[in-house]
Order: C-alpha cells, then sequence, then structure tokens
C-alpha cells in the first residue's frame, strides 16, 4: 500500500451560498460560468451549507458520481416522483433495469438510421416550409419547438390532433422541475391529469392492433407476458414526452444563439455545412440544454473526500463541460474542438440519457435542412434574448430574420 493511500479523507471545503457564491441567484440564471470557476477552484467536491447540497464540479467528479453506483436516484422529493409516480430517471437496480428496457428499443443504435431516412427530414422540411422563403420569426416555437414535437409524436405514438396539447403540457412540466414553486406545481399537476386522460385513450385505440410505435411496443410487451399494465406505459410516456422533446428543442435554440452571435462562424459553416455536427457536439459543451442533476449519496468516500451517507450531490453537467482539465480555452466556442465529445451533457453511467443518438442525429438534420433552405439568417433588429435558466437553459424566444442578405 502506497502512503498515500494510507492517508485519512480530506476534509471537504465549504463554500458560501446565495448572494456570496452567487449560485441560483438572477445573474447566475443569465451567465453560471464565473460562479462554475469558482467551484471548481474550491474542490470537484464541494460542500454547500445554505443550499445542503454538494456540489460536483469539475469534469472528473461529475462523471465519477454520475458511474458510481453509491449514488443513487431515488427520492421521494425529486420533482418527477411526485408528478409521475416511480420512473425510469429515478429508480434504481432492476427496476430501473426493467422499465428502461422497455423504451431503449426505441431508441437504440439500431432504431435511429431508419429514423433518418424518412421521419426526421419530412419532419424538418414541413417545419422550414412553414417558414416561408423569406421573413422574421421566433425561432424558439416555429422551428425549435416545431422540429422535436412532430418527430417524437410520431415516434412515441401520440395522435396528431393531441399534439399542441401535450406540446402545452410538456412546457408545465418542465416549468416544475425547473422551479418547484407553488404555481409551477399546481399547473404541471393539471398538465399531467391532462396528458392521462389523452395517454388512456391513445392506448385504447392502439391495443386492438399495437403499431411500431413506443406505446404499440409497450402494449404488444404486455400482451406476451411483460410486468407492465396501462398505468406503467402512461407514466414512463408521460415522463418520455417532455425528456424526448425538451433536450432536443433546447439544443436546437442554443446552437442557433451561438451561431447567430457570431455570424463570421454562421458564414463558414452555411459555406461547409459538414460542420454542423462539430457546432452540435460544441454547443452541448458549450452551452448544454441541461446543466445539473442531483444524486442521493449511499456513503463512503469519494475522490478522497468523505461524504455522509443520504447526503444530496448536486451533479453540475455545465460546470464539468467548462473544465479547463479537459477542455483547452474551455470559454471559446470551436466547431473542430478535437475534445468536445468527451462533454457530459447527456450525463453517464447507468442513468446516461437513453435518447441521446436520437437527439444528435434529429439536431444534425434539422440545422443542416435549415441551413440548406434559409439563407441569410440572423439577429433580427433589436437586441437578442439570452440563454438563461437554472438547470434548463436556452432562450425564451430567438428571434430571426433569414432568406435575404443585408
Amino acid at each position: 500500500m502506497s502512503a498515500a493511500a494510507t492517508l485519512a479523507p480530506a476534509p471537504a471545503p465549504a463554500v458560501p451560498a446565495g448572494p456570496d457564491a452567487g449560485f441560483g441567484g438572477p445573474a447566475f440564471r443569465l451567465d453560471p460560468y464565473p460562479v462554475y470557476a469558482a467551484l471548481r477552484a474550491a474542490g470537484p467536491l464541494v460542500r454547500s451549507d445554505a443550499h445542503r447540497t454538494w456540489f460536483a464540479t469539475t469534469h472528473e467528479a461529475v462523471g465519477a458520481v454520475l458511474r458510481d453506483r453509491r449514488a443513487g436516484v431515488e427520492s421521494p422529493f425529486r420533482a418527477t416522483r411526485v408528478l409521475f409516480g416511480r420512473t425510469v430517471t429515478d429508480v434504481d437496480g432492476a427496476e430501473h433495469v426493467k422499465l428502461r428496457s422497455l423504451t431503449n428499443h426505441s431508441f437504440s443504435a439500431s432504431a435511429v438510421p431508419g429514423y433518418l431516412e424518412d421521419l426526421v427530414p419530412s419532419a424538418v422540411h414541413a417545419v422550414v416550409d412553414a417558414l416561408g422563403e423569406a421573413g422574421t420569426a421566433d425561432f424558439v416555437p416555429a422551428f425549435a419547438n416545431a422540429v422535436p414535437i412532430r418527430v417524437m409524436s410520431r415516434i412515441i405514438g401520440l395522435r396528431p390532433a393531441d399534439v399542441p396539447e401535450f406540446q402545452r403540457c410538456s412546457d408545465a412540466v418542465i416549468a416544475f422541475i425547473d422551479s418547484a414553486e407553488p404555481p409551477a406545481r399546481r399547473a404541471a399537476v393539471a398538465a399531467w391529469q391532462r396528458m392521462q386522460v389523452l395517454l388512456h385513450a391513445r392506448i385504447a385505440e392502439l391495443r386492438p392492433a399495437p403499431d411500431a410505435s413506443v406505446i404499440g411496443r409497450l402494449l404488444a410487451a404486455a400482451a406476451d407476458g411483460a410486468d407492465v399494465d396501462d398505468a406503467e406505459i402512461v407514466r414512463q410516456v408521460g415522463l418520455l414526452i417532455p425528456a424526448a422533446i425538451d433536450t432536443s428543442n433546447r439544443l436546437i435554440a442554443n446552437a442557433l444563439h451561438v451561431l447567430c452571435s457570431r455570424p463570421e462562424l454562421l458564414r463558414e459553416v452555411y459555406a461547409r455545412p459538414e460542420l454542423v455536427d462539430g457546432v452540435v457536439e460544441e454547443t452541448l459543451r458549450f452551452e448544454p440544454p441541461i446543466h445539473s442533476t442531483v444524486r442521493i449519496w449511499g456513503g463512503g468516500e469519494l475522490l478522497g473526500t468523505d461524504i455522509p451517507r443520504g447526503s444530496l450531490i448536486t451533479v453540475l453537467l455545465g460546470s464539468a463541460n467548462r473544465d479547463p482539465a479537459v477542455f483547452p480555452d474551455p470559454d471559446a466556442f470551436d466547431p473542430n474542438r478535437p475534445a468536445a465529445a468527451r462533454q457530459l451533457s447527456f450525463g453517464a453511467g447507468r442513468h446516461q440519457c437513453m435518447g441521446r443518438r436520437m437527439a444528435l442525429a434529429e439536431v444534425r438534420t434539422a440545422l443542416r435542412i435549415l441551413l440548406e433552405r434559409r439563407p441569410g439568417l440572423r439577429f433580427a433588429d433589436g437586441p437578442p434574448q439570452p440563454v438563461e435558466g437554472l438547470s434548463f437553459r436556452s432562450p425564451a424566444g430567438l428571434l430571426l430574420s433569414y432568406g435575404s442578405t443585408r
């Protein structure tokens, strides 16, 4: 045993929270990166008494927490558990394996190429057609939201007539997850009640002849003896709708915001469409749609720090993605960055986002077709709305002009 191995775990550094550290405050919602840098400087695992959590701040620490089986997701206080009950995102062990297996096929590496043959391109072309040849539009509802909801509603198996209502319900659910204030909670509960009604109706329609959609596959599995009933299908699909839509739409919006903020880069991407893949990967690192997740620690030492059993760990994905130990010059946007694929925006370990391949393929296709068909993308007159938020970050609106150049 080495001399280093005999040392006792180092005491965790404690940093002030609230106004002192700035975490979660108004300035943080607009620009969290200075706070992340300060937290990384304080250590890879930092205790915050004011926020009653530990922060995993570095790329190493974030990856270690997400991959460690002592870091669980089960908590009766998680927003998703409060709203949906037990779902794939907040259970561990055999139950997690079972629930993940029920929907994993629809988002597997073998399934994604099939979606790219027709479903995704057709959806993107339809959305671009609706924009018109030239003009000005808010690209959050008109493009960033419109593409994922068209694609995912088909994959999940929703009725086309119900799609706008599911979009509104999904927005309410995400608002509650990002801020558990009473008004947001009431709106999310009402949205979830409505989603249940719509999903039960859709299940009844598909039961006689299940199709290849997520709902259809779950019904077929139940008919073949799988341990899944209608209530389980509704819970899993109900969570899948906002989870599948919200990451992609924010990633599209953030990528467009990054490009329009850098006109020279945007011109280069127009001239070299092969850069789109790098733009999407680097956007995931530089301006990810989701900045944090949480784990409940099972007890013991991690990276030389003893963390008590039952402690909450706030896993700062956004901070890990700006760690200079992994990403040189991390505050610069570089679509040719060799290490960009090491970003942790989709998580890691057993709870890594199972839709990550689909999201990447969908967003790349959306941007490629948009840039092919609509020249001259630029911010409309006036200052653009910023990328903002706490756990979920994107511009609330994105007013862009297109179709001609000045």
